[in-house]
């Protein structure tokens, strides 16, 4: 009981008003900043806790659902183990549901001039100090005993474990910080990492590896620990004795109170796996790759030379277990061709690789890779790799076959499941996946071992190499010394790494990598006009809708349609929303409609439309959304504040009042002029712009080919001039006419060869007939048939290489992540000049497809079935992945009846793509997007025509996740964040 009634005192003081503090306690609708300053202007503790009632609930669930493992957990053990759990069973009933909500920045002035992170007092909420400042910093062990160890800056959470004697067995430690923030943190030799600093008040919690249950009770355990505020300070007796005032008393000590004292000489904080690219690009050593992966998001280019070869390599993470890219090999002493002695011979390859299993304690991490495996072939390899972490050493060990198992140092393993596993074929054809070869013939080991150095920017890396090099493609054996490789990688800054290194015994290797993770590229909008200033009352003279749309735009780059109130509800239409980041772009839209509509507006209504299709509606609540933006708010309330979206149900004109309609162009975002106060009528009658006619642009056009025969870059600079007529909301012309300014086309002389119509390779005369083009002009009308079936018609210069007419039809429900499209076209070979005249060849093309968001991770799928530019039939398959910022990740393949000796080199058509947002790169936002997309060989089987105008893409609102790209989140606390994180992706 004495145990018992500590830890109830240890754990609810620091949520309690410390006696005899004659500062009051808050007042009904008193900010917290007001509160702070009654005190003082200091920046107040972070152990300052924010208590809502309300919250109690989800945490009374969250301890319950802990204390229900925990008797589960003791009820299958005896003896010592189920003691443990008994003790830290009676521990945690002890703790109370405190209601505590997470809590910013706590300096009273900065809270002054940030009103939505300053909270107010109310509702039976308050806010509470530590009676005392915190000093210790708290290991809770696993029997629910509190060890002490007064807390020293720049210390590893390791060294707190260590004064306890927990840190033997442990693989993770979690801590909740004074403020309510919570991590996790690797502390084992396989996965150490510096994490974050304990500062005083810290709870840490590190069960040991063997007490698996009270592991995986981890997370929510922790959590529950950050409602608790900061950790409590030693009992009386058991600081006395910490300090040498008296002798300790095991009479009066609680049983769950003990102390720790840390090491004289404070541990080097350990660093991260400084993984790097290899001489192949991928995430290895020098020749070999490793089962290390760089994170989702990761994109990265390198360069290596080691003679006779030289690589260019473009790898991607697309998902935290998949790495893939491309790359270009040149060989210097072998020619391209018999007609092409100036430039070595190049050959493209693509790489995969996939993570089977995660590092643990006993386990290695595991991978499973392929090289060469939609190329030409000539270095096709595959291979399981294993990789093993000790502190600052990573080992691995692999086995490859192929061009890595050339050696043939052990007998092939897969020999024990048949005798054709002794040979491997060779292929006749370029561009297969040649699955009848996989991990035949002669197999090898390889493996090797990095050092993060004492110097952090500096890993030496030592392998062994399976190839022997005397197989070498194009009959080019190459001396090898020793299979001894020895390198540097020396990180010159984060996304720069230089590589040198000695191989094969004998030749010099040189590299760099440049990359990084674009999934969480983001650039603040400095050069964005200032966000309407927040203020919660309604404005006393609204300035008139003319000016609300202009500001809108301002605000947007939206267009305005039509403004019009309706009862206590001001509904809004705009075009040209279209964008990856929509949700900054609504948010800003409201801001404005808050500013600048009268009091009697209670909702607002904004309506989404292109090309004068309706798709989309979102609601606001004008009250919660300004609540929501004057005080930061608990999670129970913030889950009550939602946006509404629904199906477009357009407002009749029958039920609003006459419109005020502005001339075409009079209401933009730089001429609108300061708008004097709308009087009372003129607020409540709709505002309605007048169609644009006319629009124009001009931006800089870049194209290029890399690995072609005549030279590995051709590329050319010019000018583009983009301009559309709208004849009505849902008919338009449109064209673009391009001037080539700057090029290398002059040894530009190659066509490749083709056995069927020549749709696409025909490109180099597309391409330098004429300086001056005309790629698209096309007239082009678009409508709905029902509520979730849209069709489109055109006719006119549809592409570069081909004009003539076609339609479409898509069938989109609204909220739906399915949906199917037909189009059909009859089009006819356009002249090399790309300007009026027409070649002869012409055919039908079309095709079915079905369009998939799968809600998975980002992964979007599409399926398309039908005839291609050069009459041939056959299937398309795009997967991509979408990140969170809207960088897209994808790749493509199309099979036809057309035969591999048919189609050519390459055997079917392939590519890789890339598109991100500018928003994410730019300091002021932007609709537009960049990339590339990278196919092997250009070729004329699987070609598709390249349409301007898509249905699905104009009506990608539709998608249930259309609002959920944006920049990522920036890491920084935020009054009113939730400790428990129930909704938080894991």
């Amino acid at each position: 009981m004495l145990a018992l009634g500590w830890v109830g005192y240890a754990v609810a003081q620091p949520l309690t008003d410390p006696s005899g503090d004659a500062s009051p306690a808050p007042v009904e609708g008193e900010r917290l900043s007001q509160w702070l300053l009654q005190r003082s202007t200091a920046p107040a503790d972070p152990g300052l806790a924010w208590l809502v009632p309300q919250e109690k609930l989800p945490q009374q669930y969250l301890r319950n659902v802990l204390l229900i493992h925990l008797e589960r957990s003791a009820a299958q053990r005896s003896g010592a183990d189920r003691a443990i759990r008994v003790r830290l069973l009676s521990w945690l009933h002890g703790l109370p549901a405190t209601g505590r909500v997470a809590l910013g920045n706590v300096d009273p002035r900065w809270l002054e001039v940030n009103p939505g992170q300053d909270p107010i007092a109310g509702d039976r909420t308050r806010f509470v100090l530590p009676g005392a400042a915190a000093r210790d910093v708290v290991v809770v062990q696993p029997d629910g005993s509190l060890c002490h160890v007064p807390h020293e800056g720049g210390r590893w959470i390791g060294d707190y474990l260590r004064a306890c004697g927990a840190l033997e067995g442990v693989d993770w430690a979690w801590i909740a910080q004074p403020d309510g923030r919570t991590a996790r943190t690797g502390v084992a030799l396989w996965n150490r990492t510096e994490g974050v600093e304990p500062v005083p008040g810290a709870w840490i919690w590190a069960p040991p590896r063997a007490m698996d249950d009270l592991v995986a009770a981890s997370e929510g355990l922790i959590r529950f620990l950050a409602t608790q505020g900061a950790a409590p300070p030693a009992p009386p007796d058991l600081a006395a004795t910490a300090a040498g005032i008296r002798e300790p008393r095991p009479d009066r000590l609680p049983l769950f109170a003990t102390n720790g004292m840390l090491p004289l000489v404070a541990a080097k904080p350990p660093r991260p796996l400084d993984i790097s690219a290899n001489d192949w690009g991928e995430i290895g050593l020098l020749q070999t790759p490793t089962a290390r992966m760089s994170p989702a998001g990761e994109i990265r280019a390198s360069y290596s030379s080691v003679w006779p070869y030289s690589r260019v390599n473009v790898m991607f993470q697309p998902f935290e277990w998949m790495e893939a890219g491309f790359r270009y090999t040149s060989i210097s002493n072998r020619d391209y061709g018999p007609q092409f002695t100036n430039q070595s011979f190049k050959d493209k390859s693509i790489d995969v690789k996939f993570k089977l299993l995660r590092e643990s304690t006993y386990w290695p991490e595991l991978a499973l890779g392929f090289r060469d495996i939609g190329g030409t072939g000539l270095f096709s390899s595959e291979y399981f790799v294993a990789n093993k972490r000790f502190g600052d050493f990573d080992l691995s060990l692999g086995i490859g076959w192929g061009y890595m198992g050339a050696s043939g140092n052990i007998s092939n393993p897969f020999r024990l499941l048949g005798s054709r596993f002794a040979t491997r074929p060779t292929s006749d054809s370029t561009g297969n996946a040649n699955f009848s070869s996989y991990f035949r013939g002669p197999a090898a080991l390889f493996g090797g071992i990095q050092w993060r150095t004492p110097w952090d920017p500096l890993t030496l890396k030592i392998e062994f190499d399976g190839n022997n090099y005397q197989n070498e493609p194009l009959a080019n054996p190459l001396p090898r010394r020793s299979p001894i490789n020895v390198g540097l990688a020396y990180r010159l800054t984060p996304g720069v790494t230089l590589s040198a290194g000695v191989e094969r015994g004998e030749k010099f290797m040189v590299g760099f990598t440049v990359g990084g993770n674009l999934s969480t590229a983001q650039m603040p909008k400095l050069l964005d006009p200032p966000q309407p200033n927040f203020i919660p009352d309604a404005p006393s003279t609204p300035p008139g809708w003319r000016d609300t749309a202009a500001q809108i735009e301002m605000q947007t780059g939206w267009r305005v349609l039509r403004i019009a109130p309706k009862d206590d509800v001001l509904h809004l239409w705009v075009t040209g929303a279209n964008t990856v980041y929509r949700t900054t772009r609504t948010e800003r839209a409201v801001a404005v409609l808050h500013a600048t509509a009268p009091a009697e507006i209670r909702s607002f209504v904004i309506h989404y439309e292109e090309h004068g299709l309706p798709l989309h509606a979102q609601a606001f609540v004008r009250d919660e959304w300004v609540r929501a933006r004057a005080q930061p708010l608990p999670p129970h309330l913030a889950r009550d504040v939602t946006r509404s979206d629904y199906a477009p149900n357009d407002v009749a004109e029958a039920d609003l009042p006459p419109v005020t309609a502005a001339p075409p162009g009079t209401v933009t975002a730089t001429s609108a002029p300061a708008a004097a106060p709308a009087s009372a009528d003129e607020a409540r009658a709709p505002w309605r712009r007048q169609p644009d006619t006319f629009d124009f642009g001009f931006s800089p056009n870049f194209n290029q080919i890399i690995g072609g025969p005549n030279n590995f870059a051709l590329v050319e600079l010019g000018m583009k001039a983009n301009a559309q007529y709208n004849i009505s909301r849902q008919t338009w012309l449109q064209g673009q006419v391009n001037l080539r300014l700057a090029d290398n086309y002059g040894s530009f002389t190659y066509d490749a060869p083709s056995g069927l119509p020549r749709v696409r390779t025909d490109q180099r005369l597309y391409l330098t007939t004429s300086r001056v083009t005309i790629p698209n002009l096309q007239l082009t009308h678009v409508g709905q048939l029902t509520e979730n079936q849209f069709y489109s018609v055109y006719g006119g210069y549809l592409e570069p290489m081909f004009a003539g007419v076609g339609a479409e039809w898509l069938y989109r429900p609204w909220g739906s992540s399915v949906a199917f499209g037909i189009d059909v076209n009859h089009v006819r070979q356009r002249e090399y000049s790309q300007h009026f005249a027409l070649r002869d060849y012409q055919v039908n093309t079309g095709h079915a497809s079905l369009y998939w968001n799968t809600g998975w991770n980002g992964v979007l799928v599409r399926v398309s079935a039908g005839q291609y530019l050069a009459g041939d039939r056959g299937v398309s398959v795009d997967v991509a992945r979408r990140f969170d910022n809207g960088l897209t990740v994808g790749a493509y393949a199309t099979k036809t009846n057309v035969s591999s000796a048919q189609f050519g080199e390459g055997s079917f058509d392939k590519g890789i793509y890339l598109s991100i947002p500018l928003d994410a790169l730019l300091p002021r936002s932007s609709r537009s997007l960049i990339g590339f997309n990278w196919s092997p060989l250009t070729r004329d089987g699987g070609a598709r025509l390249g349409r301007a105008v898509s249905l699905y893409d104009m009506t990608y609102i539709r998608d249930p996740e259309a609002f959920r790209f944006g920049p990522p989140p920036d890491g920084k606390p935020r009054a009113g964040d939730n400790i428990l994180d129930f909704d938080a992706k894991r």
